[in-house]
């Protein structure tokens, strides 16, 4: 749900949001078992993500048909995402937010290739999470679990891929 602090997984799901009936029946399922874990996972970026230089967040930026989402956005790297997954086998039932430390605020651009590119991003219509919010990793760390990629900004840096804040 909308808010201005970040979400924690107490926090209710939006029932806006197009996927919440499908996520909502996976978490009630889970949740009858009695060692499940959820993981909601940040926005995944790096080799073989859609935020790779070579991914489909740079093919639609080299094209010009990605549309400036006026969202928040709280990432984790495939690589920490992973050691996560690992590292839930030991974790009690529950649900664990994976995200970086960092939050990209809205309403700055999309981490993207858009420097490289000559054409601008344009401006999203419509997008499901216009008004969402954050989501906190402070679960996850209180259980053990620490990205090894702090932020995106350094994530997105190490691969080369230019980040757009303006």
């Amino acid at each position: 749900m909308p808010g201005d602090a970040p979400a924690v997984e107490t926090d209710p799901l939006d029932p806006h949001l197009p996927p919440y009936a499908g996520i909502a029946a996976l978490e009630s399922a889970v949740a009858e078992m009695p060692h499940g874990v959820v993981l909601r996972y940040g926005a995944l970026y790096g080799p073989g993500t859609w935020y790779a230089p070579d991914g489909a967040i740079a093919k639609r930026v080299r094209a010009g048909v990605l549309r400036e989402a006026p969202s928040w956005t709280s990432f984790v790297h495939a690589d920490d995402a992973a050691s996560a997954a690992l590292a839930a086998l030991d974790w009690p039932a529950g649900v664990v937010n994976i995200v970086d430390d960092e939050r990209r605020p809205r309403p700055t651009g999309c981490p993207s290739t858009a420097r490289r590119s000559a054409r601008p991003l344009r401006a999203a219509r419509k997008h499901a999470a216009a008004t969402g919010r954050p989501a906190s990793n402070a679960r996850a760390l209180s259980l053990g679990w620490k990205p090894r990629v702090a932020s995106w900004r350094t994530g997105f840096a190490r691969m080369d891929v230019p980040v757009r804040t303006d």
